[in-house]
């Protein structure tokens, strides 16, 4: 009795929620926020710096600027008045003070009215922001339209005035308490304190990634090699001290479950194989030669049947792996099948880390399936294309219906061809697995001279870090910081 075959949509649920249409909002924002985590945490620190140093500076300007520049411009109103009024007069006692002296003592203010002595008035950005607010003061408390203010900070700090009834003189005032005013302070705390943010941020964001690209590289390790190495839990934040924790947990779990594995795959092998024996022994002897050959043939279709079994579950994820040339491999396949007709012509390609085994029992079974289901020839060919190794198996018979190929490549899944053949309908599931654990894919398609051609291809080695030398500076910058943080 064959198992039903299984569903091939249950065993595609993943690849359905990956390729799930994604809204258009969901667009939008994949385009706008950052991918890695770590970039997003940059982004999100630096607007809060931004945000604090943006508030800081408004505060300070509503609270404490522009109210000293107002009452520094009512100050100015009053000099000016003093300075444009012939009528007013200051006295001391009972003598009578000259006014323009008495400024120039008492207050450094100076009425100039050499042309030599004027400033070079020029454009200056940040200054006009204050001078604008002076102006605007000004011109209120002076009740006239126009006033001119000029900030002159070389070779000392100075205040020039000027209103329509000075006739182009000036009025200059020094800013004494403006010497102290220290351009480097102000953009040291401008430029430092995101400096000194960016320095925590990137620290942040290594202590955060560095756990994670160490969990992302084991359970890859994990994947390819069926092993990995168990993280550090005794150092580090809770959250990520537990997030190892659970892997270990699950690391010892699949090692446990692997290791049962085995043990059920020996048992296999050794409990089924000895009454099988015993049983095709005792077929051997029954007189009835149709009864005889009928037990044989089943006793055969189920030590098939086992092999596959055992064949599907030995996937080759234990093996370690070798340098393996492809050219060498088909070539043992050729004289191993001998004496069918096998064509293979060798082309030059490289030597790849892979599971020589486990690679040599997949095209095996692909050209038994090329034997058992198609016609001879069979042509085998090995080559680069894109970055990749094609290996083909082709032959010439009658293909399959389209609508089959992809159920094939599921376990117990068989083709209408094959019912009467021996087997299990593992063949093609085995072949999936082992191109899986290579990080490879697989594709089966009709020929259009006739018959089946399955193409295995497998990824070549990333390049050597020889070869990253001779990159573009930035993406050397960009590998770099990618490997830091």
């Amino acid at each position: 009795m064959k198992p039903h075959p299984i569903d091939p949509q249950k065993l595609t649920e993943i690849n359905n929620y990956t390729e799930r249409k994604r809204t258009p909002w969901e667009r939008f924002m994949d385009k706008v926020k950052p991918r890695s985590a770590a970039m997003r945490t940059t982004v999100l620190v630096g607007f809060v710096v931004i945000f604090s140093l943006v508030m800081s500076l408004w505060f300070f300007w509503r609270t404490l600027y522009l109210p000293e520049i107002q009452q520094h411009a009512r100050y100015l109103a009053m000099e000016l008045e003093m300075v444009n009024n012939p009528n007013l007069r200051i006295y001391h006692g009972q003598s009578e003070l000259d006014i323009d002296t008495w400024l120039k003592n008492r207050m450094g203010i100076e009425y100039v009215t050499d042309p030599k002595d004027y400033p070079n008035v020029r454009e200056k950005v940040i200054a006009e922001f204050f001078t604008k607010h002076i102006e605007k003061t000004l011109a209120q408390e002076l009740r006239t339209d126009q006033v001119t203010v000029y900030f002159q900070f070389k070779p000392s700090p100075r205040i020039w005035i000027q209103t329509p009834e000075m006739n182009g003189n000036w009025v200059r005032e020094p800013l004494k308490t403006y010497a102290n005013y220290s351009p480097e302070l102000v953009f040291g705390w401008l430029l430092g304190i995101p400096l000194i943010a960016s320095i925590i941020i990137l620290t942040l964001v290594r202590q955060l990634n560095r756990p994670l690209l160490r969990l992302q590289n084991a359970a890859n390790s994990y994947s390819k090699t069926g092993k990995a190495p168990y993280l550090e839990i005794n150092h580090g934040p809770l959250e990520i001290r537990q997030v190892n924790q659970a892997f270990n947990h699950m690391i010892h779990t699949l090692e446990q479950t692997e290791r049962d594995r085995r043990i059920m795959l020996a048992g296999i092998s050794h409990d089924l194989r000895t009454p099988l024996t015993r049983i095709r022994l005792t077929a051997e002897m029954l007189p009835d030669d149709f009864f005889r050959e009928g037990l044989i043939y089943d006793v055969d279709d189920m030590d098939a049947i086992l092999n596959q079994f055992i064949s599907f579950m030995r996937d080759g994820s234990d093996e370690e792996l070798t340098d393996t040339n492809i050219n060498i491999l088909l070539q043992e396949l050729v004289i191993q099948f001998k004496p069918l007709d096998i064509r293979f012509t060798p082309q030059d390609v490289p030597i790849i880390p892979a599971r020589s085994l486990s690679l040599k029992r997949l095209i095996g079974n692909l050209i038994n399936n090329s034997k058992r289901y198609g016609a001879e020839p069979i042509e085998l060919s090995a080559k680069v294309e894109d970055q990749e190794i094609r290996i083909s198996v082709a032959d010439h018979g009658e293909g399959i219906p389209e609508d089959q190929i992809d159920e094939l490549m599921q376990p117990f899944v068989r083709g209408n061809a094959a019912r009467t053949i021996q087997g299990s309908g593992l063949g093609l599931a085995i072949v999936k697995r082992i191109v899986d654990i290579h990080q490879g894919e697989l594709l089966i398609h009709n020929r259009e001279q006739g018959g089946l051609e399955v193409i295995i291809t497998l990824p070549l080695p990333q390049q050597s870090t020889e070869d990253n030398l001779n990159a573009h500076p930035l993406e050397k910058i960009k590998q770099t910081l990618s490997e830091h943080f």
